[in-house]
């Protein structure tokens, strides 16, 4: 009987580790179709906004920012939702922090003096907790894979 219950948490934990991959996948074609359809829409959005070549032309580099984040936000957002389902709070929390505090070195970098810089600095903190996500997914959390014999506990420490 104990071997039973291994072989159903190990299918358990498969399971759980497919819907986890299938949420990061689909997260990040979600990002790249989004940001790649609002650089497509940028010459007709822009315009919407002001009629002013200049402003059109120095809101440009910020659009284009703002679009690849949605790359990054795609897997960061689904990773998110992924630690808060496996209550790993602590995990989601250290995340966080670590990409806040990578915001707030630019921001108090010279970058941090522009509106470009600003949107970078956003930027940083996206790309930071969006890779942390995904080591932690791939490497460090409960739906890791493992070895022969590995297991792990999924709602545990």
């Amino acid at each position: 009987e104990e071997e039973e219950e291994g072989g159903r948490r190990q299918a358990g934990l498969a399971a759980a580790r497919a819907v986890a991959d299938r949420t990061f996948t689909w997260g990040l074609l979600t990002g790249v179709l989004l940001g790649a359809g609002q650089v497509a829409a940028l010459p007709w959005l822009v315009p919407l906004f002001t009629p002013l070549a200049e402003v059109q032309a120095a809101v440009r580099a910020p659009a284009l920012v703002a679009a690849a984040l949605h790359v990054a936000n795609g897997p960061l957002f689904a990773g998110e939702g992924c630690l808060l389902g496996l209550q790993r709070f602590r995990a989601l929390a250290a995340i966080t922090g670590l990409g806040l505090a990578v915001m707030l070195a630019c921001l108090a970098s010279p970058l941090g003096a522009t509106l470009h810089g600003v949107l970078l600095s956003i930027a940083a903190f996206n790309v930071t907790e969006a890779l942390v996500l995904v080591y932690h997914h791939v490497r460090l959390g409960p739906l890791r894979r493992r070895g022969r014999g590995g297991g792990g506990r999924l709602l545990g420490g």
